[in-house]
């Protein structure tokens, strides 16, 4: 009988309880298809965590578990903070081996004053477009390699299944894959810590991606784009930094008028804004994120005030 530690089957129970929860709620929502868990044979568990960090310890170079004798080398990727207050570990496999991830508890960060903010329009033919008149381009990093993919899915398509020259194919497949995220990834810290960088107080828009991407022919553009992760990365360097980062309603703020609040509607297609009450001309997403940035101060300042 194989014996494992009574902290690694928390952690499994809780990934399976999660994934029941997630069922259950799409299956009260109604939310498409309900998507029952499936089950993860060897091949395709590729995580496993302790819940709690007892039974632990890590010297700075080793990680090392009682009743084993010897440690686990880790390579740090930055350094801990000094004493750190370790509470989980999680390790993951990809294509290039093993990794772990260390969760620390630290200190809150004293927020700053706010002496600059900046309103972003995510979009597609512009990643971002701010209120301080700075444009992200779009990267469209899938849409770059999308014929080398589908030539190598093809090619896995082809192969008979079981066969050593599908496992192959397959691993080309999933390196390409690999590449396109690692590149995605490390675009989209660079520019969250741009913009971190350049404001004390972030407005964006708080998009329903989910239902966006059921888009008959955005859905791929949007997918690629990745605004839900730029936002989540936004999200937490803000708390490490002392940031401020506020969500507000998307609802028509492209249409409205940033000069004199009219409504003007136009479609997607239009892609200047042009106000007949007001005479202002200026771009749709500019005029996007000037409103934007408008709704978060109100907000804020309501917050301020106590009166939400």
């Amino acid at each position: 009988m194989r014996v494992l530690p009574a902290n690694l089957q928390r952690w499994t129970l809780k990934r399976l309880d999660d994934a029941f929860h997630g069922f259950f709620r799409r299956l009260k929502a109604r939310d498409g298809k309900a998507g029952f868990p499936r089950f993860r044979s060897n091949s395709r568990w590729d995580a496993f965590g302790f819940a709690q960090f007892s039974g632990i310890r890590f010297d700075g170079k080793r990680l090392r578990f009682s009743g084993m004798p010897g440690g686990l080398k880790v390579h740090l990727h930055r350094p801990l903070p000094e004493h750190p207050d370790i509470r989980s570990c999680v390790f993951r496999r990809d294509g290039l081996g093993w990794h772990v991830c260390l969760a620390v508890a630290v200190a809150p960060v004293e927020k700053r004053v706010v002496e600059t903010e900046v309103g972003v329009d995510l979009g597609l033919k512009v990643f971002a477009y701010c209120s301080d008149n700075v444009v992200i381009p779009n990267p469209r990093i899938a849409r770059r390699a999308e014929k080398e993919l589908r030539l190598r899915q093809r090619a896995l398509a082809r192969c008979r299944r079981g066969s050593n020259r599908r496992r192959k194919v397959r691993e080309r497949v999933t390196k390409l894959h690999r590449k396109l995220a690692d590149t995605r990834n490390t675009w989209l810290h660079q520019q969250s810590a741009a913009l971190i960088r350049r404001a004390d107080l972030i407005v964006v828009e708080d998009l329903q991606v989910r239902n966006m991407v059921r888009h008959p022919t955005l859905a791929r553009s949007i997918a690629d784009a990745s605004w839900s992760k730029f936002v989540s990365m936004l999200a937490y360097k803000v708390e490490k930094t002392g940031g401020h980062l506020i969500r507000v309603d998307p609802r028509n703020t492209s249409q409205k008028c940033s000069g004199c609040g009219e409504l003007v509607t136009k479609s997607l297609a239009v892609r200047t804004h042009a106000c007949t009450s007001c005479g202002l001309v200026l771009d749709r997403d500019y005029n996007a994120s000037l409103n934007i940035l408008r709704a978060g101060i109100g907000a804020r300042a309501l917050n301020v005030i106590g009166l939400r």
